[in-house]
C-alpha cells in the first residue's frame, strides 16, 4: 500500500522501512548517553528522551514509543528505579510523532512551545510515580532539590512538584532544541527514506523557491 510518505504504508511494521529499524537503536543509545550525562553530573534535568523525540519526529509515534520503552527497560537493568518511568517515555514518543505530523518541529517557536506538552507528561505523571513508588524521592539531581524543600518544611506533594516541574520544563526545552537542531541537519537523502521525512522536505523545498540560486536546489 502506497502513501504520501515516499510510497510507504503509514501503519504496520513493514511500512516503516529499514532506516526506521536502523534509527531505533541509535535513538536508544542517544537516550542512554543523555541520561548518563545528567545522572553522573547530577544535573537538575534528565536528558533521557532526546532519542525518543527524534525518532518519533522522523519515523512516527510508534517507533518513538518503542525507543522510549526499550531505553527504560535497558536502563532499569542497572537502575531499577527507572522502570516505572517507561510509561512517560512511551507517551513522549507518541506525542512527538503526532506533533511532527502537524509540522511543529519545522518551526523553532513551535518546537519550544512543544516542550510544555512534554513537560506536562514528564512532571505530571513523573511526579505521581515518584510519590507513589518512591515516596517522593527519585534517583537524580531533582531528588536533592526535593529533599531540600522537605527539609524547609514543604509537604511531600508540593515539594515533588515544585522541584520536578521547573526541572522538567528546563529538560524538555533543552531536549527539543537539540532535536530541532538535529532535524535541521538531517540530509535530504535520509529524509526521503523515513516515514515523516516528507514533513521536513516540504520546508526545504519552500526555501529553494524563496532562494532560487541557493545550493539546496542541487540537493532537493
Amino acid at each position: 500500500m502506497s502513501s504520501r510518505f515516499g510510497g510507504r504504508a503509514p501503519s504496520g511494521v513493514h511500512g516503516y522501512g529499514q532506516l526506521t529499524i536502523f534509527l531505533i537503536p541509535i535513538g536508544i543509545a542517544t537516550n542512554f548517553v543523555g541520561g548518563q550525562i545528567a545522572t553522573l553530573l547530577k544535573l537538575p534535568m534528565y536528558l533521557d528522551c532526546i532519542g525518543t523525540i527524534l525518532v518519533g519526529a522522523l519515523c512516527g509515534g510508534l517507533p518513538g514509543a518503542l525507543v522510549g520503552l526499550i531505553s527504560n527497560l535497558l536502563n532499569s537493568i542497572t537502575s531499577p528505579t527507572l522502570l516505572p518511568f517507561a510509561l512517560i517515555n512511551i507517551l513522549v514518543g507518541l506525542l512527538a510523532g503526532w506533533l511532527s505530523r502537524l509540522g511543529v518541529f519545522r518551526s523553532l517557536w513551535k518546537t519550544l512551545l512543544s516542550s510544555l506538552g512534554f513537560s506536562l507528561i514528564g512532571a505530571g505523571l513523573g511526579g505521581l510515580i515518584t510519590i507513589i513508588v518512591f515516596g517522593g524521592l527519585g534517583g537524580n539531581g531533582v531528588a536533592l532539590i526535593t529533599g531540600a524543600l522537605r527539609a524547609l518544611g514543604f509537604g511531600l506533594v508540593p515539594a515533588v512538584y515544585i522541584s520536578s516541574f521547573p526541572a522538567d520544563v528546563l529538560d524538555k526545552v533543552v531536549t527539543v532544541l537539540i532535536v530541532f537542531f538535529v532535524l535541521s541537519r538531517v540530509p535530504t537523502r535520509l529524509l526521503v527514506k523515513v516515514p515523516l521525512g516528507a514533513v521536513y522536505l516540504g520546508r526545504r523545498r519552500r526555501r529553494v523557491i524563496e532562494v532560487p540560486d541557493d545550493e539546496l536546489a542541487l540537493e532537493v
